[in-house]
């Protein structure tokens, strides 16, 4: 009966380790392992009652370490970006305190493109159509990273 036991608890932390050593390889041998428990209990221990018990068991086991697993990964990542630098991440949606500020296109806008606005640059495209490189532009809103802008004067 230690046997079971063994390849059940090596099975779990197979799936737990999983988690971090993504491969999919830990998971099909841990499951494997689960089922391959599941069936030497069953030959040390045919009666139905107790395999019904020992399999649900497995189960709800098997799903506490993958609640402990998923909760593990999301504390490790938050605590990695709180502590390490966030230069050189882009932010998911536009900054609002940019809408109404003027810039100039650093690339042409056809319609898409980059533009320069106190000295940074951002993606943006254009309202109004194709604007050329150089070009003064507005910003008006934007969309995901994205800027909205319009051409305020051709060159």
């Amino acid at each position: 009966m230690y046997f079971v036991w063994a390849l059940a608890l090596t099975g779990l932390l197979l799936i737990f380790l999983e988690f971090f050593l993504p491969t999919a390889i830990m998971a099909i041998g841990g499951s494997l392992l689960l089922l391959t428990s599941l069936f030497f209990f069953h030959m040390a221990d045919s009666r139905p009652f107790s395999l019904l018990v020992y399999s649900v068991s497995l189960s709800c086991t098997a799903f506490l370490v993958i609640r402990i697993a998923l909760w593990k990964v999301k504390t490790s990542k938050q605590a990695g970006i709180a502590e390490g630098s966030q230069e050189g991440f882009q932010a998911l949606i536009y900054s609002e305190e940019l809408v109404g500020k003027i810039g100039v296109a650093s690339t042409d806008l056809k319609p898409s493109g980059q533009v320069s606005i106190e000295d940074r640059s951002f993606e943006a495209f254009s309202k109004t159509g194709h604007i050329d490189k150089g070009d003064q532009v507005k910003v008006l809103s934007g969309k995901g990273t994205r800027l909205l802008v319009k051409a305020l004067h051709r060159k």
